[in-house]
């Protein structure tokens, strides 16, 4: 089976290789792996030194990822589509496990756990899979997306009936991505961690700006259960699942927030 990885890149060499390793590190007799870099316009050197590990190299004609996410994925020859970004990396064995589970269960998408960690190399824990019993409306209660999508692979035919990601969001792109992939169908859960994500400074996702959460507002109000009642208990049976199974993710997420409140409130020199 052909597997794709999608990685867009913008000046990514500072984590690139160990991106790019730990994909071919997938390869056996029943995976090939495809990894597809969609560049940015990088002045580090990102795109020949993806080319000359063998990846293929794309640009994007417009800045913002969800074109080069959705220009990766739609030249892609894999049956599986999978999305990492330069500071992102696949565990031993991650592609089997997903191979297995899209195989043996039948679901047009599979989702594993992800291991977060800061810019020493330190990991800030890890958390799993959402439960299989989550949908649309408990994901979009939510309000933020604990789908992580450098462990998830989708069919490539299901990505096309999707329509791909939508460029309306920026921010929170994934999060309204995999809201609208619930809403056709749940997906294969993989009961182990299959990649590391890098939390630092610079991460999209890090950013809580006012455009950030405009877009999760607008999730929200799209998806989410009219009753505000229902809403609230869907949010938090899920909070209380998610620290309840991660518990030292929950405690460093914690932790994480404690510091950041402080440095906010300290008063400058």
């Amino acid at each position: 089976m052909i597997v794709t990885v999608v990685t867009p890149a913008l000046n990514g060499m500072r984590w690139l290789p160990e991106c790019i390793d730990s994909t071919q590190r997938q390869a056996g007799p029943d995976i090939e792996v495809e990894h597809i870099v969609v560049d940015g316009g990088s002045r580090d050197g990102t795109p020949d030194y993806a080319a000359s590990r063998g990846c293929t190299v794309l640009t994007r004609e417009e800045p913002d990822i969800g074109f080069a996410m959705n220009k990766g994925a739609f030249s892609s020859s894999g049956e599986l589509i999978g999305f990492l970004g330069c500071d992102d990396a696949l565990l031993p064995g991650a592609l089997d496990a997903i191979v297995a589970h899209y195989r043996r269960d039948g679901r047009r998408w599979v989702v594993g756990g992800v291991r977060w960690m800061d810019e020493r190399g330190a990991s800030r824990g890890e958390i799993q899979a959402p439960p299989s019993w989550i949908n649309a409306p408990i994901l979009a209660s939510l309000g933020w997306n604990c789908v992580a999508p450098m462990s998830t692979f989708l069919s490539r035919s299901f990505f096309e009936e999707l329509g791909g990601f939508d460029r309306a969001f920026a921010q929170a792109i994934d999060y309204e991505f995999f809201v609208r992939a619930l809403k056709r169908e749940p997906f294969a859960r993989v009961a182990r961690t299959l990649s590391t994500a890098m939390r630092h400074s610079d991460a999209m996702s890090m950013d809580r700006n006012a455009a950030h959460l405009a877009e999760l507002a607008a999730i929200e109000e799209q998806s989410a259960p009219r009753s505000r009642t229902r809403r609230t208990m869907y949010r938090y049976a899920l909070k209380v699942w998610l620290n309840a199974t991660n518990p030292r993710w929950s405690a460093l997420k914690r932790v994480d927030a404690f510091r950041a409140h402080d440095r906010a409130v300290a008063p400058s020199a």
